[in-house]
């Protein structure tokens, strides 16, 4: 297994820690929300003077890759321009639509996989990707509302409907294995059999984090220690997937001191030594 390298999506609040630590403090990635450094080059130099230290990635939530509509033109070289001002090794965003009819839906929902919606998806890619400095990725979303598949057969359904977009978008995976975990249990399905029915050599990039449950409903709260159950998803995955470089780590509620965070990171450095000695 190579080796793979773990970090934190970036928080604004870790900014002035990461700035004073002496060393990488025992990490070597840093995922930044590229949809805030569109236009203020004053916090786009900044960050890009931690990539110094840390590599560099990008994640966004506004691509929209599924939309009807298309994507929006002016945000792609918005972000384009963002991408090659912070070095970025590859950009993420959402395998979701964003918006319909002209309303934008506050969540990412789910794209089904008929024809009607992969040509749509393969239009969006080509739009998004054309002139890009660094590849895409994409990611699967969570599904809160149930609008997928349900059922002891979801997973593998599900999968290939995922397999058959990356396929379709000539894009990359950032496979995020909390999003599957908390959907594989709110849908009552094997999360290992989605696993198995994705193409394992596009995966790039993992991301974990912790959720909650509320009312019988887990949700991707990114407020919570990691999930063992996505660890163990981890420890199977790694030795499988021949192309992944980076697991990183996402918080966006609660946010906890810089030390607490490395720690949470050191049980995922943890995981991937022991899967590598396996």
């Amino acid at each position: 297994m190579q080796r793979v390298a773990v970090g934190l999506s970036l928080r604004e609040p870790w900014l002035d820690d990461l700035e004073t630590l002496p060393d990488r403090g025992g990490f070597e990635v840093l995922e930044v929300m590229v949809d805030d450094y569109l236009c203020d080059h004053g916090p786009r130099r900044r960050v890009r003077r931690l990539g110094t230290r840390w590599v560099l990635v990008a994640h966004g939530v506004a691509l929209g890759i599924g939309d009807a509509a298309g994507v929006d033109e002016a945000y792609v070289r918005d972000v384009h321009a963002a991408l090659r001002a912070l070095a970025a090794r590859w950009w993420s965003d959402h395998l979701a639509f964003l918006r319909a009819g002209g309303v934008d839906l506050g969540h990412f929902a789910p794209v089904g996989d008929d024809d009607e919606t992969m040509q749509t998806l393969r239009r969006n890619a080509t739009a998004a990707t054309r002139g890009a400095p660094c590849p895409l990725l994409l990611e699967n979303a969570s599904d809160v509302l149930g609008l997928g598949a349900d059922g002891p057969d979801a997973g593998a359904k599900l999968g290939r409907g995922y397999r058959r977009a990356l396929e379709i978008a000539d894009a990359g995976s950032l496979l995020d294995l909390t999003n599957l975990w908390i959907d594989s249990q709110n849908g009552g399905w094997d999360p290992r059999a989605w696993l198995d029915a994705i193409p394992l050599e596009r995966v790039v990039q993992v991301h974990l984090a912790g959720g909650r449950r509320a009312r019988g409903l887990w949700i991707d709260s990114h407020d919570r220690a990691i999930h063992d159950e996505a660890l163990a998803l981890l420890a199977e995955l790694a030795p499988r997937a021949p192309n992944l470089r980076a697991v990183t780590l996402e918080w966006d509620e609660d946010i906890p001191p810089l030390a607490a965070v490395r720690e949470e990171l050191s049980r995922a450095t943890a995981v991937l030594a022991e899967a590598g000695r396996r």
